[in-house]
């Protein structure tokens, strides 16, 4: 098992799922990330086709946006991640939906078995996904900016991504990493947002249950944490800045043959 499943089976067998319950009020001044997204795949969706998800965790955004496609497969690398996504799967009744335990870099199967896949906010290999992808398939991709939670990394001297803002944006190294594979871009969107943190316990919480530190640890990490919310605290509680983005890319269509 990888470290990050490690954290995701830890977050799993703690919360029972992957999702925060700290108190938070939110600001999307360029739309809310998740909600684009759903609404990107559900257009993409058709009663035959085939989505393929990559790092489903639990399974509850795919389920949302599940009923657009003809059969659908999660898959993730923490079985307990898996569990709370089967558990929530039989809860909607989905039948056509299935959760596999694979390495998404090697994942097996057959080439072209798949009209879209997507990845939210989770690995992005972009020659397997090219390989499993029927010719003009779409794939979708949500990653974590560079400037993503900086003040918070930047004092806590860690974190995902440490130090990825003094380089190319990450959301165009994934659009090269698309095209090197031979995809063609179709789109590729900012979205930058504020979470105000209710209290210093809802932050606290939000940390355990999220990779943006990974290894947090609330006594080790409590002269940096008070730091932290002493300078980010304002009138709608802690700030955090947030830095996402979203890349949509096209496997072009088989050429035909011709009979010149």
């Amino acid at each position: 098992m990888t470290m990050d499943a490690e954290f995701y089976s830890r977050v799993a067998e703690r919360f029972g799922g992957y999702f925060s319950d700290a108190q938070s009020t939110d600001e999307f001044p360029d739309g809310r990330p998740d909600a684009v997204f759903d609404e990107l795949v559900t257009a993409l969706g058709a009663p035959h086709a085939r989505l393929l998800d990559v790092g489903c965790a639990d399974g509850r955004r795919l389920l949302h946006t599940a009923r657009s496609y003809g059969a659908v497969t999660g898959l993730d690398l923490s079985l307990e991640m898996l569990e709370c996504a089967e558990r929530y799967r039989a809860e909607t009744g989905l039948e056509h939906v299935m959760f596999e335990m694979r390495d998404a870099a090697h994942s097996g199967l057959p080439d072209g078995s798949a009209d879209v896949v997507t990845s939210r906010r989770g690995p992005l290999i972009a020659r397997e996904f090219e390989r499993v992808l029927r010719p003009g398939g779409a794939v979708l991709y949500m990653g974590i900016g560079e400037q993503d939670a900086r003040a918070l990394k930047e004092t806590f001297g860690r974190g995902q991504d440490f130090g990825s803002w003094n380089g190319r944006p990450l959301s165009e190294k994934t659009a090269q990493e698309l095209s090197d594979a031979g995809f063609v871009v179709t789109r590729s969107q900012e979205f930058r947002f504020e979470e105000f943190y209710h209290s210093a316990n809802d932050l606290d919480t939000f940390l355990h249950q999220v990779p943006i530190l990974g290894d947090y640890d609330p006594a080790a990490d409590k002269e940096k944490f008070d730091r932290y919310v002493a300078a980010a605290t304002v009138d709608q509680g802690v700030r955090l800045s947030r830095h996402w983005f979203i890349v949509q890319a096209q496997k072009p269509a088989a050429v035909e043959p011709s009979h010149a």
